[in-house]
């Protein structure tokens, strides 16, 4: 059963695997983020890396979908790489979302977690005569 639950979370993240890139800045045209979500092989986490090309303060969030806030880190200007897992075995199933910002853009991505329950098979009956 739990298996059959890692292999189905595995085929969502995999279909869910994101790459991103932030909108031109409106001061010099250029990219201010790189951003890439995707899942671990073969757990229940999720990477997150941001390339920042502007040297701007930076927010990671995790958010359930009505809002609450699971998780949020800050990363410093000076910090140009950011690398993140997100370890999502102990979330319910459910909508979540993912967001980055840098005080002018802002990256949002959407997660969805999801059981696979597997299917009653119904006893088969036989009898053997010898």
């Amino acid at each position: 059963m739990k298996t059959l639950l890692r292999t189905f979370v595995i085929a969502l993240f995999s279909t869910v695997s994101l790459i991103a890139n932030a909108g031109d800045d409106a001061t010099n045209g250029r990219k201010t983020l790189k951003v890439a979500i995707y899942p671990a092989t073969n757990t229940m986490k999720m990477s997150v890396v941001v390339e920042k090309l502007v040297g701007r303060a930076l927010s990671v969030i995790l958010k359930s979908k009505s809002g609450f806030i699971l998780h949020s880190e800050y990363i410093r200007k000076k910090d140009t790489l950011y690398f993140g897992k997100f370890n999502l075995e102990e979330l319910e199933d459910g909508q979540y979302v993912i967001e980055i910002y840098d005080g002018e853009t802002k990256i949002v991505k959407n997660l969805e977690i999801g059981t696979i329950k597997p299917q009653v098979v119904a006893n088969e009956r036989f009898i053997t005569m010898n």
